[in-house]
């Protein structure tokens, strides 16, 4: 088995940011021993019509969202429910990625848009945006606050 594909009790190397406890229950360990394993099913509890109020219509099409909208007007699309186990089995929370024997990959932002049919490009969508307190309210948000600015320089608000 090659470095991409050990798991937590090979001697072989460890990837640091794996959860090893986790990693010794996965689906993979009973592939590796040579255990089958069920294929994976779509389940869901929700009804074949999705509905919306089409009062708001006009402005999720502004918005550019009606297409990803009316996806969940219809029934959920057939699955292939091989490959998706496959991808299951091989996706890896603590690194957010796919562990394949070549190596890993992850999602990106433009996968995302071409799977979701969700719009990437153009103005974000925002609430009010002003300078005071941006420093604090940055490290609400993502949890490092920026420091502030050298003595002379310009702050970047």
């Amino acid at each position: 088995c090659d470095l991409f594909c050990r798991m937590a009790d090979d001697d072989g190397p460890w990837y640091d940011g794996l959860i090893q406890e986790w990693d010794k229950e996965h689906r993979a360990r009973a592939i590796e021993n040579g255990k089958p394993v069920v294929a994976m099913r779509m389940r869901g509890h929700c009804a074949d019509d999705f509905p919306y109020d089409v009062r708001y219509k006009p402005y999720i099409r502004r918005l550019g969202l009606l297409p990803f909208v009316l996806q969940f007007k219809r029934r959920p699309p057939p699955v292939n429910h091989a490959a998706l186990t496959a991808l299951v089995d091989r996706w890896r929370p603590e690194t957010h990625s796919f562990h394949f024997s070549f190596g890993e990959m992850t999602m990106t932002l433009e996968d995302m848009a071409m799977i979701s049919g969700l719009p990437i490009n153009g103005r974000a969508v925002t609430g009010r945006v002003s300078a005071v307190n941006w420093r604090q309210r940055a490290g609400i948000l993502i949890g490092v606050e920026p420091d502030a600015p050298l003595e002379g320089k310009a702050d970047a608000s």
